[in-house]
């Protein structure tokens, strides 16, 4: 098994050396992405995808370089515009697959002038040819990898991936469940922006004096929205956002009622005092509703949001909302901030 590693040849190198390559890369990369939150925040966090200390990108994207730039090794401007292209590619690529995998964009560079989709930017772009002419250039890690036996790199490396791959596995089940939790809240927020919508048109339609009642009512909705809450603590996971969902699902479709109503009395309120006395009743009754749903949503959403907190901050979702503050979610692109903002009830 040894020799097939070390005699096998890919683009030049053994598959050995481009095992270990991808390796040490993608650590190096954590390394990085660690300091670099470091001088930018105060705060020391995991910033790598994986809750171990790599970073698979940085791995692939330096073994890509070494197999498609090692021949031009001579050009110094080859090397950079290589090392420009190349990476930023990956990175395009990468973000745009976990993307469309997860809905969720673990990076935005939106805010940077020449951006791509928000996938990269020109600034980090021309960092990664510095870096390719580095590692190009200074071959430490090369001199490292020659320096360890094979056999005991090799074992190492056994070991290493094995740990690699558990973490993967584990990631992906982690993400997925963010993911679903995210698109849970995201619809939360949805609905209650129409059911907010819903009641004001209600509201801007309905003459009669009912605050008195909206009082009386509203000690209700309180008490349902913690017989909601303390319900949902006793679900697991899954169950907790399927019926968050269910609920939301509910709310939106009695806010798009509920709205048409409003603009059809409105539209009719002139017809005939009857059918206007008429529908402000129904809207009261449907105020109330919507009222109730609202309470019940928020009631969920905090629920949903308080597990998300009781896990722990170095592994899993919570670990991946330290390390990921700029993450973006759904296809309007709303940040974590956004999503909680419109989860408060004014």
């Amino acid at each position: 098994m040894l020799s097939f590693f070390v005699d096998t040849t890919v683009c030049g190198f053994s598959l050995y050396q481009v095992f270990a390559y991808f390796l040490i890369y993608s650590c190096l990369g954590w390394c990085l992405e660690v300091i670099y939150a470091a001088v930018t925040t105060g705060k020391l966090i995991n910033r790598g995808f994986l809750n171990g200390p790599v970073c698979p990108i940085y791995g692939f994207g330096m073994v890509i370089v070494l197999f498609a730039l090692t021949p031009l090794s001579h050009s110094l401007l080859l090397l950079y515009l290589g090392g420009v292209i190349l990476p930023s590619a990956l990175e395009l690529v990468g973000g745009w697959a976990l993307y469309k995998l997860y809905h969720t964009r673990w990076w935005d560079y939106s805010d940077y002038p020449f951006n791509i989709g928000g996938y990269i930017c020109l600034e980090f772009s021309l960092l990664w040819g510095v870096g390719t002419l580095i590692v190009m250039k200074l071959p430490i890690i090369a001199d490292a990898v020659a320096f360890i036996p094979p056999l005991v790199g090799l074992i190492l490396m056994f070991l290493l991936y094995a740990l690699y791959a558990a973490d993967t596995i584990a990631t992906a089940f982690a993400a997925s469940d963010l993911a679903r939790d995210l698109d849970a809240l995201e619809k939360v927020a949805d609905s209650m922006h129409a059911v907010s919508d819903a009641m004001t048109e209600l509201l801007g339609t309905n003459a009669m004096a009912m605050d008195q009642k909206m009082d009386e009512s509203r000690l209700q909705f309180k008490l349902a929205a913690a017989e909601a809450r303390d319900n949902a603590a006793k679900l697991n996971a899954r169950e907790a956002v399927a019926a968050m969902r269910a609920k939301a699902d509910e709310a939106m479709e009695a806010a798009k009622r509920a709205s048409q109503d409003a603009k059809l009395n409105a539209s009719e309120a002139a017809n005939a005092v009857k059918l206007a006395a008429k529908g402000r009743a129904e809207r009261t009754a449907e105020l109330f509703r919507l009222e109730q749903l609202a309470e019940e949503l928020q009631a969920r959403s905090e629920e949903l949001r308080s597990r998300t907190q009781r896990t722990t901050p170095h592994f899993g979702k919570r670990r991946m909302l330290r390390a990921f503050p700029k993450l973006k979610h759904g296809a309007q692109n709303r940040s974590l901030d956004t999503l909680r903002e419109q989860l408060k009830r004014k």
